[in-house]
């Protein structure tokens, strides 16, 4: 394996550890959405420590796979 192959196979293994946190981060915010909806005030789980958590996940993961796709791109397999 090259440099580059095996940077772009850690840039892909980072993006799915991210992406795996990004899962659980949404799995939580989930079960705080369902209290907040039970309890009649689903609006108020916008304004949770899980909703930013998850959100941040999200921008986490998409910024993984936006270095993934331009190291892949930046060279022909």
């Amino acid at each position: 394996m090259n440099d580059w192959t095996e940077e772009v196979a850690a840039a892909e293994a980072q993006a799915e550890r991210f992406e795996a946190a990004e899962s659980q981060a949404q799995e939580k915010f989930h079960g705080v959405l369902a209290e907040a909806e039970s309890s009649g005030n689903p609006k108020r789980a916008l304004d949770s420590d899980e909703f930013a958590q998850w959100m941040q996940a999200r921008h986490a993961t998409d910024l993984a796979w936006g270095s993934w796709f331009l190291l892949k791109g930046g060279q022909q397999e």
